[in-house]
């Protein structure tokens, strides 16, 4: 039998979740770890604060393909999502587009292709269309980091005009927002990390992330001496367990404070 927590598994006593490695594992409650000095905790974005909206995601890099194919203008899928992809990773960061209009652009740009106005016009509102949402405990969670007096960020590379007229209830109670551009770099590398900790004037040991990504939101941060909890919602596969094990991980938003509770040293909140 797997061991997956149960509802009432994790309590004070035992809320600190190391993943376990093989095929069998993947969160097993231990006594909590003895008080830590936390300044501040880190947020990733999609997947961990906020989501898209039910059937108001991005579009498809297949559906815009056609979109062009239909107006006489080439640009197979796998072209597309990699123009994208570099927009997102280098240009952004590089240059910070205040707009979808602008980011769209650049796309085109590297896969050249010269849409006419209209068929640009009508790529860019597939785009706009694009809502997001808080995901469950989010609010609670900024919530209770403020309650424990800790700072607050938002890490995540992608553009803050993608997300901020939609989360501007989380946006507003978190104490510094740090998207692709703020710094000139995404999350593949540590800068961004160490760039936020120097403007928050907390020490790598005193600051822990919080996200769903292993490499970016997990690997990078504790490379650099932070610590870092792990958000998996559903058991990993078994070769993901593998790379995971040994690090922190919490089933959800919630298990995640209950353990940053733990080792500030207060019990989490009923």
């Amino acid at each position: 039998m797997d061991r997956r927590p149960s509802d009432n598994l994790f309590q004070p006593s035992s809320i600190v979740a190391p993943a376990m490695s093989g095929p069998r594992g993947y969160l097993a409650p231990i006594a909590p770890r003895k008080r830590v000095h936390i300044q501040a905790v880190f947020f990733d974005l999609h997947a961990t604060l906020a989501g898209f909206r039910p059937r108001f995601g991005p579009p498809d890099p297949e559906r815009v393909s056609r979109l062009l194919r239909d107006r006489g203008i080439s640009v197979p899928p796998k072209a597309w999502k990699d123009a994208l992809a570099q927009v997102h990773r280098i240009d952004y960061p590089r240059y910070g587009y205040p707009d979808w209009e602008r980011y769209i652009g650049r796309a085109f740009e590297i896969a050249r292709a010269r849409p006419n106005e209209l068929t640009f016009k009508e790529v860019v509102r597939e785009y706009q269309r694009t809502r997001w949402n808080p995901l469950p405990f989010a609010k609670e969670a900024v919530r209770r980091a403020k309650r424990l007096g800790l700072k607050t960020a938002l890490v995540t590379s992608i553009a803050r005009f993608r997300f901020e007229r939609d989360l501007r209830s989380i946006l507003e109670r978190i104490d510094f927002v740090v998207d692709g551009n703020t710094f000139h770099c995404d999350k593949s590398g540590p800068e961004i990390y160490l760039r936020t900790l120097q403007a928050l004037k907390v020490k790598p040991g005193e600051a822990v992330m919080i996200g769903d990504e292993l490499e970016g939101d997990v690997l990078i941060p504790t490379r650099i001496g932070m610590r870092a909890i792990l958000i998996r919602r559903e058991k990993p596969p078994w070769e993901e367990s593998q790379a995971i094990g040994g690090q922190v991980v919490a089933r959800d938003l919630r298990h995640a404070m209950d353990i940053v509770d733990a080792w500030v040293g207060k019990a989490p909140s009923a």
